[in-house]
């Protein structure tokens, strides 16, 4: 005997009162799992739509601080030294996809990496 499953739909009044039910449709294993991969699939094309529609929203600097935990005045530091991607309409404002690329590019090699990479070039480059 093979399980199946049953689709109801049930509609309520504005009180929660289950006004009608009805069976909708009637599902194996195998079509319960084809409906949540389409399920699934509509959703993550649905949010990655709106995220792709949506604009992305602009930073104060108060809202900056706290985001990379440092003081007002040093951020108005690196505004200064033209050190950190702003932008500037009156007030400062900061786009948190660029300040999250800022910080990725200070990426510093460990002290390993670059004794690694000093005896690779060494060996590439051997002294005559």
């Amino acid at each position: 005997m093979k399980n199946r499953f049953i689709l109801i739909g049930i509609s309520m009044d504005q009180d929660f009162k289950t006004n009608n039910i009805e069976i909708i449709d009637e599902f194996s294993v195998e079509g319960i799992k084809v409906l949540a991969e389409e399920i699934s699939k509509n959703l993550r094309k649905d949010l990655n739509f709106v995220a792709s529609t949506q604009e992305e929203a602009f930073l104060t600097i108060d809202e900056l601080a706290k985001l990379i935990s440092m003081t007002k005045g040093s951020i108005y530091g690196l505004v200064h030294k033209n050190a950190i991607p702003y932008h500037k309409k009156g007030k400062l404002y900061f786009l948190k996809s660029e300040i999250l690329d800022w910080i990725k590019s200070g990426k510093r090699d460990s002290k390993s990496s670059l004794e690694d990479k000093a005896n690779e070039y060494i060996l590439k480059n051997p002294f005559q």
